[in-house]
């Protein structure tokens, strides 16, 4: 059907990925919302009043939202709606119920033209980050080999790192799958390259620069620092899969990353008697790299001191749990 005059707006229903579920254009002011028939955009929605909201121009041409008596209430730009208020000129996002929209006026402004998620557009970067943890790992991974070892040593490296990032990143393509219904595997590996590429470089030099420079503190924040960095790589694959709950997004990882440290932190403690890993040798880097002045032979018997001391209490403890046990089975 076609319109001689000019449209006025257009209302855009989103479905629950955020998607464009249906659009209706608006031809005429005024414009009713609701569940009823005689409405100009009718939603099929159990929480949406039969006439629930109405969009009208005011004296001054201003587009004004009146909410309508309803129980579930009108929101726009997530706040709620009582009475009339003037929208903005670009429009803006609107809620009726369970029902989300989006409406769209002529003076809107336009977001700059977005990338085409699917595959590895401008993939010169993720691609020399995966090159690089595949080096790195080969590197490690030659290192612990036995000198003149076949070629069957090298499998586990060869595969394992493909293997593996191929079933974490189709994974999160299932998600994307599920919830924007497009299978986007390489939108995710282009997100999984650069964090593993920083895990990596984490996991290999943090120890070696904190032992270079005899800072047993920031040596022993190693771990928390790769737990934030995994909790970043989950939040940027959520982000991807959910663009439009970034907040709730960004709050669950935060509250699972927490939670994780602090269960980290007890089973530390129950095996070590201290909330983080004390530093050992082999974390040690070579003479020529170490940066801060050695600690003179005193300082270490003094350190080592009360290690007598908790040794013998766990000696203590242990042979109580052996008697409990042999007492318990008699």
């Amino acid at each position: 059907m076609e319109h001689d005059e000019r449209r006025l707006a257009l209302i855009e229903l989103l479905g629950r990925d955020g998607q464009v579920a249906r659009t209706v254009d608006v031809w005429r002011w005024p414009l009713t919302l609701g569940r009823a028939l005689d409405n100009d955009v009718v939603i099929d929605d159990p929480h949406v009043a039969p006439w629930h909201a109405r969009l009208a121009p005011g004296d001054d041409g201003a587009l004004l939202l009146h909410a309508l008596p309803s129980r579930n209430g009108v929101s726009f730009a997530g706040r709620a709606v009582a009475g009339t208020v003037a929208l903005p000129a670009g429009g803006g996002p609107l809620q009726l119920g369970t029902t989300r929209l989006r409406l769209r006026l002529p003076s809107e402004t336009l977001a700059p033209e977005a990338p085409l998620p699917h595959g590895l557009h401008g993939a010169p970067p993720p691609l020399l980050a995966g090159a690089a943890v595949f080096l790195l790992l080969l590197g490690a991974h030659w290192l612990t080999l036995d000198p003149g070892a076949d070629y069957s040593a090298w499998l586990p490296a060869l595969v394992g790192l493909p293997a593996v990032l191929a079933a974490w990143c189709g994974l999160w393509a299932l998600m994307s799958k599920l919830f924007q219904h497009r299978f986007d595997f390489g939108g995710h590996l282009r997100i999984a390259l650069p964090w593993l590429l920083a895990l990596t470089l984490t996991d290999a030099l943090w120890p070696l620069f904190t032992a270079a420079l005899a800072a047993p503190a920031l040596w022993m924040l190693g771990n928390a620092l790769e737990a934030v960095l995994l909790a970043l790589l989950v939040r940027a694959h959520l982000r991807h899969v959910l663009p439009l709950h970034r907040r709730a997004v960004t709050a669950s990882v935060a509250t699972l990353a927490v939670a994780a440290l602090a269960l980290s932190a007890a089973l530390t403690w129950r095996n070590t008697d201290s909330l983080v890993a004390t530093p050992y040798m082999s974390t040690l880097p070579p003479p020529a790299l170490r940066l801060a002045d050695t600690a003179p032979s005193a300082a270490l018997v003094q350190d080592m001191a009360p290690l007598a001391g908790r040794l013998a209490a766990r000696v203590r403890q242990a042979r109580a749990d052996d008697e409990g046990e042999g007492e318990s089975t008699e």
